[in-house]
């Protein structure tokens, strides 16, 4: 009688094949069950094999068969059945040689198909955005400095961000790699290795697979998990600034605010409704231990953002920038709710830089055009936009660039707008999560327009998925 295992086909020893039992109940041999490419499953159930591989037992009856088998068995025989095993391992070997070659001879002009249609596209972006380029300085140049020019178009701004994230990957330093066979299949994973000579090829591939949607930027520290996310507006909660705070020059009375020991009497970890002037002075203060911020004043200037650029604590922030004044800081990166009207450009960035940020509402903002790739945090559940002719195409782009996590989208949309695309931007913005559309009327409570209201959130429901609710704010009711 001949015994093997059935996973490397050699005939069970006392040695380094010697049978083992799993605890399934299956037998393979010791080398086997030693191979790490079985990841502690057993190779016939894939049942998970908790003992330690040296601490599994023999199968002793597989043993006494081998022994009385040594003490009367043919010697020649068993030397043809291990000559037999050697052709059928090298059978498989052949078998399976001869499929690559088969699928390489398919794939290999299949991929350098895909990486020429790369490169042309390549180089059909640079041409455009030289052109663009050239364009611009010869505009300027009849022009003469300081004039003003219009904002660059959304297509020349998404073409720029593109190349620049072109460039990113193929200047990557290293790559990782995981390739899995098939659910409970066998993987292989590649530790983080530098590229460069051969690995140079994984460089247009990637390109490839960010040019075919396959590929998300992410950042390398996600933010950490914490309890159910909130869903809705921004909202802080805080002690206030009340009008008695203010002298009649607009003085904000910092040193009286101070002295009353019953509004500090406890850390200070929020501030509602600050306002007047010398207000970055109490901020400069209490900004180390700031959570929330509420500002009223409707025309916040630098210096005031200076000081809410620099709390390290600040989670929530409600504030009206100055529509008059420049060199704005960036927001501070933590930030998990931002209700923000006039933004400048470079804050209108941060906002893809921000990990935690939750809830956002952008009005009014005014800048140049800005084209968002998609989001590289999932965290956004809740956005509030404001749309006006000039910008509409970077609000556009921002609802884009969250629209497959968003689960509810406040928009500012009049009754009567001409050219009324709203349903068709909706549909074509993949809004994957979206579970409620609310219509800003702002000034409008109650709505004026009840009828022409209901008939326009009914057809804005043909262009969502049937569970979204679709609402007015100031009829405070869905479709029905």
């Amino acid at each position: 009688m001949e015994l093997q295992c059935d996973i490397c086909f050699v005939d069970f020893n006392l040695d380094r094949h010697r049978p083992k039992a799993l605890p399934c109940g299956h037998t393979i041999c010791f080398e086997c069950v030693l191979n790490p490419a079985l990841q502690q499953k057993c190779p016939t159930c894939r049942k998970d094999l908790d003992a330690d591989p040296g601490e599994l037992p023999d199968n002793i009856l597989a043993i006494r068969m081998m022994e009385n088998y040594e003490h009367g068995g043919a010697p020649g025989r068993k030397r043809r059945r291990t000559v037999k095993t050697h052709a059928q391992q090298l059978q498989r070997g052949v078998d399976a040689g001869r499929i690559v070659v088969e699928q390489l001879r398919q794939v290999v002009p299949l991929a350098v198909e895909a990486l020429t249609r790369q490169l042309d596209t390549s180089v059909a972006h640079l041409r455009q955005v030289e052109e663009a380029l050239q364009e611009e300085l010869r505009r300027e140049a009849a022009d003469g400095e300081g004039a003003l020019h219009q904002d660059l178009a959304e297509e020349q701004l998404q073409l720029v961000t593109q190349l620049e994230d072109d460039l990113h990957l193929l200047t990557s330093a290293e790559c990782s790699v995981l390739v899995t066979e098939e659910a409970d299949g066998a993987k292989w994973r590649s530790a983080p290795a530098a590229l460069g000579g051969v690995g140079d090829m994984l460089r247009p591939l990637v390109l490839r697979f960010q040019a075919d949607g396959q590929l998300e930027k992410v950042e390398d520290a996600p933010a950490p998990a914490g309890p159910a996310a909130y869903v809705g507006p921004p909202s802080i909660y805080s002690v206030s600034i009340y009008d008695t705070d203010i002298d009649f020059d607009g003085l904000l009375k910092v040193d009286d605010i101070l002295r009353n020991k019953r509004r500090w009497k406890k850390t200070v970890r929020s501030l509602r409704n600050l306002k007047g002037r010398d207000s970055e002075r109490l901020l400069r203060l209490v900004a180390p231990q700031l959570e929330e911020l509420q500002i009223s004043d409707n025309a916040v200037g630098p210096l005031v953002m200076e000081e809410v650029a620099n709390m390290p604590l600040l989670k929530r922030l409600s504030v009206q920038l100055d529509v008059e004044s420049n060199d704005f800081p960036d927001l501070p990166l933590q930030l998990e709710e931002l209700n923000i009207r006039y933004p400048a450009e470079n804050q209108l960035r941060c906002l893809q830089r921000m990990p935690r940020l939750r809830s956002l509402r952008v009005y009014g903002y005014r800048g140049p055009n800005v084209a968002f790739p998609p989001a590289p945090h999932g965290a956004l559940l809740w956005l509030g936009v404001g749309f006006n002719s000039v910008r509409r195409a970077t609000m556009w782009s921002l609802v884009r660039a969250y629209a497959p996590r968003l689960q509810e989208l406040e928009i500012y949309w009049l009754v009567h707008k001409e050219g009324d695309d709203l349903g068709e931007q909706l549909a074509a913005s993949g809004l994957q999560s979206l579970r409620r559309l609310v219509l800003d009327r702002a000034g409008s409570e109650p709505c004026a327009e009840v009828a022409a209201c209901l008939l326009q959130r009914r057809t804005l429901r043909g262009f969502l998925a049937p569970h979204v609710e679709v609402t007015c704010n100031a009829c405070d009711t869905s479709v029905f």
